[in-house]
Parts: C-alpha cells; structure tokens; sequence
C-alpha cells in the first residue's frame, strides 16, 4: 500500500486513507521531503526531511525518531531532493543558496558537488526574497540516461551534467531567445529522454540586456537540451509536467503575477494550443501552483504557493482538496510504495 509523506510548516506528516498523521519536527518548515520504503510498512520507511534553514532530519522508524543528518552539508536551506539515478542509495539534494549536494549513505553524509561553484558567474546568483546566492529548486535526470543531470537555477539558469554531476555547465538559453535565467523548474517526459520542458519566471541576471517583457512562459527542447523554443509566453512559470499516466499532454501552471492569479492549462500538441484544465479550483487562484508531482496510482497532485494541495485524474481533470487540518500548509510531497 502507498504512502504519502508531506512536508509541512509544522514538520512532517503522513497522509494514509484520507488521515493524517502528524510526525514530529512541529518547529520546522519542512521544504523538502524524501522517503523510502524499508520493510514494506511505514514504521520501516526511512524520510529525510529538508528543512528551510536547519538542514536535514533523517528517521529510520518512518518518522517515529528524528536525528540531524547535516555531515558534508555546507548550506542549511533545502530545496529538493531526488533519488540518485546511478546508486541505489543515493540521493542528490538541492539548496539556497544554488549548491547541490550528493549522499551514497541513504542520507546520512553529504558530499557538495564542486562542479556547480565552478559554472561561470555563479557568485552573481541571486534570489528577489532572499539574501543568499540562488537556489537549486530540483534536479531531473531523463529516462534512461542516469549520467545526464540537469539543475535549475533560481536565479542564475539552467546546469547541465553529462557525467553524473562532476563538471557543469549553464546552458545557452539566449542562444534560442529565452531570455530567463529565473528556471523555476526543469523536467521531461518519462519515455522521451531527450524531450524536456522548462517553467520559467521574471527575472534575469544582473549583467544582462534583456527585454523585460518576454520572460516567463514555458521552454521546450526535443533534442536532449541542445535547442529550445519557447511554447508559452510571458505568464510567471513554477510548476511544469508530462504525467507517466498520460503522456501525451503537458500539463502547466502560469500565473498572471508572483504568487497568484494561477490557473492550470493542459496541451495536447507539444505547447502549441492549451487549454483550461483547472475544474474544482478557483480561476483566477488566489494563489498559484508551486509544483505538479505524479501520484503512483496514475494521478497528479498540485502543491498551491499558499500551502494548498489539491489531486485530480488524468482526462478528468477534476481537482479535489486534500482537506488539512486548520494550522497546516504543504511545502512539499512524496510518496513511497
């Protein structure tokens, strides 16, 4: 049976048959969440939990013990994790400010990974709401290429690793007249390595001349990240995904400002037409979403900027509130089984 582990404003929670199930760290904003399964039952999962400022908590009892697993780790606010997809027990972890960091212990030590300091101008990285130098928000290594690893930058651009995270480069998305160097997230499609799609926000590097009206949108490749195109204009971009369960759409969710006037849009022909995909959910949000994760029984699930979670089913697109209790607002999603 699944599980679902949230990351919370109140530390992590476990959401089993419509329950849930607070599990400690109540003094943390929980950022990042990561699990995996150890004995077939939850009290055997081991989670790592990415705090926004404190590091990372680990549990081997599924979230009954709690101990600081920060060993390597030279930066304290996380912003995702993702199962290293050349070990079995690795996880790679991302960071304000933009680090990435490589554990080969399930989480127990980190090692930074060197390459991504050595990326020209990655001391002029930035954040619009934070003094620290950037955030790494996700890693995504497509399907069947475990040596090729790309990062977002928020703001600094997009990294690309084509040996497992030893040396990187940013990508020349100006080249192709993407202008952002705001990459709020970068994914593919499951079937398709060299498919990848980009969410892309308002801002640029300091350094640049840029035309302040053509950033955001959404970014597409068909060529591993050679070539890019842009497929949505202009809407402030953070959430992007082809769902496994249905991958010939690509579902988005732009924005008509920072953190709110949301809506969920769907393509069925690679970005060039959408339509509205957002029923059940107010149009325009009040907010925006933050991020789409693919459930494993086929459904998608939508992380809201206030906190919101919402899940729906391919083609029916019908979004239903996971009810939290009063208090308690998600930052982050995983689940395991």
């Amino acid at each position: 049976m699944s599980r679902t582990y949230l990351g919370t404003n109140k530390g992590v929670a476990r959401l089993r048959d419509g329950k849930l199930q607070l599990l400690g760290m109540e003094d943390h904003g929980i950022w990042a969440i990561h699990a995996v399964d150890g004995t077939g039952d939850a009290e055997g999962d081991t989670i790592l939990a990415g705090s926004y400022g404190e590091g990372v908590f680990r549990s081997e009892d599924g979230g009954d013990t709690w101990v600081e697993a920060n060993e390597g780790l030279t930066a304290s606010a996380l912003r995702s994790f993702l199962s290293d997809p050349e070990c079995e027990e690795g996880v790679l972890c991302g960071t304000e400010p933009g680090r990435g960091f490589r554990s080969l212990d399930g989480g127990k030590s980190w090692e930074e990974l060197e390459g991504i300091k050595d990326v020209p101008g990655c001391p002029d990285w930035f954040l619009p709401y934070s003094p620290r130098a950037g955030a790494l928000r996700n890693f995504y290594s497509p399907p069947g290429r475990p040596e090729h690893l790309l990062a977002s930058i928020e703001v600094g651009g997009l990294l690309d690793s084509r040996d497992g995270g030893e040396t990187w480069e940013r990508l020349d998305l100006y080249r192709d007249g993407i202008q952002d160097d705001d990459i709020h997230y970068v994914s593919g499609h499951p079937d398709n390595p060299d498919q990848l799609w980009l969410a892309l926000g308002w801002a640029s590097m300091r350094d640049r001349d840029v035309d302040w009206d053509a950033l955001g949108g959404i970014g597409r490749s068909e060529d591993g990240g050679k070539t890019w195109r842009k497929v949505l204009e202009k809407d402030y971009t953070r959430a992007i995904l082809v769902p496994p369960s249905a991958p010939d759409i690509v579902l988005a969710g732009p924005a008509k400002a920072v953190g709110q006037q949301g809506r969920i849009v769907i393509s069925s022909d690679g970005g060039s037409s959408w339509e509205p995909a957002g029923e059940g959910i107010e149009e325009p949000m009040t907010d925006m979403v933050e991020v789409f994760l693919a459930g494993p029984d086929g459904s998608v699930w939508a992380i809201c900027a206030a906190g919101r979670l919402f899940r729906a089913e391919p083609g029916e697109w019908v979004w239903q509130s996971v009810g939290l209790p009063e208090g308690i607002t998600v930052e982050s999603v995983c689940f395991v089984g």
